[in-house]
């Protein structure tokens, strides 16, 4: 089980201290809803947990297929609705260094299906995951 402290930093910002790791977060509210942007919003967190989420469901499989998993990135866009206010879409992005077999971009696609972030997320939230081809990341 995990703990965490919330407090209201300053307006619109809040502090989240994760006691455990002795760690700190500062959140703000997006532009979107009248916030500065500053830092991560709410919103923010939640779409980059899923990221974060599906490249570990990713890593031990491209591991096992003699991929360096640190050579992966995820580009997370995030599209907020407006009435209700909520996540809308969340689009991942994921690039690997080199084409995949389409064996191995079958089993990837498996596998983020079982990142327990995107299946604790509500139905209404779109989420869409793209496998694309980045040679600069060689």
């Amino acid at each position: 089980m995990s703990k965490y402290t919330i407090q209201l930093h300053d307006n619109g910002r809040c502090k989240i201290s994760h006691e455990l790791a002795d760690a700190e977060i500062i959140t703000d509210l997006p532009p979107e809803y009248g916030g500065n942007g500053q830092s991560f919003s709410s919103t923010d967190l939640v779409s980059a947990a899923l990221g974060s989420c599906t490249l570990t469901a990713l890593d031990k499989i491209l591991e096992r297929e003699g991929f360096d998993s640190k050579k992966i990135k995820i580009l997370v866009t995030k599209t907020l609705s407006q009435s209700p206010k909520m996540i809308e879409k969340i689009k991942l992005e994921i690039y690997f260094p080199d084409e995949l077999s389409d064996v191995l971009l079958k089993k990837l696609e498996n596998a983020t299906k079982s990142c327990p972030v995107k299946r604790s997320l509500n139905e209404q939230i779109q989420i869409e995951t793209v496998f694309k081809t980045d040679a600069n990341l060689r």
